[in-house]
């Protein structure tokens, strides 16, 4: 499935709000940093608690996240970087294949690997700029 992926520099809730207006639709459910699962050796700084970590919504039929990028979360926004496509499967093999192929002439942002959200996310740039994040999830 190809979803679209947003990033946002700590306006992610205005987005989401202000376009659940624009298309009448409502969001599937807001997690803020806050509400991730802690890691003790990455503490989550105060200043991100109530930024939005991921939400999502429906829009036209196409599946859209949201997230805030906060300085130091090891990515960097810049307005025009802040869409990525999404690829979520079931099939392992699938994205396995997919990502090693889009790394090829690309630059890989973060490499496959269990996260505590998915058997396997990773995320890569391709050969033509464009931003991709790889999702397997075995259910």
């Amino acid at each position: 499935m190809l979803e679209v992926y947003l990033n946002f520099k700590d306006q992610a809730a205005e987005a989401i709000a202000f376009y659940e207006t624009v298309f009448d639709v409502k969001n599937d459910g807001i997690m803020t940093f806050k509400d991730a699962p802690q890691d003790p050796d990455h503490p989550t700084p105060d200043a991100w608690k109530d930024l939005v970590i991921n939400a999502s919504m429906t829009i036209e039929g196409v599946p859209v996240m949201f997230s805030d990028v906060p300085d130091g979360m090891g990515l960097t926004y810049i307005e025009g970087n802040n869409v990525s496509l999404v690829i979520n499967t079931t099939d392992e093999a699938k994205i396995d294949r997919i990502f090693a192929r889009l790394a090829e002439g690309g630059t890989i942002s973060m490499p496959l690997g269990e996260t505590f959200w998915a058997k396997k996310y990773g995320m890569v740039v391709d050969k033509f700029g464009i931003n991709w994040m790889l999702n397997y999830a075995d259910e």
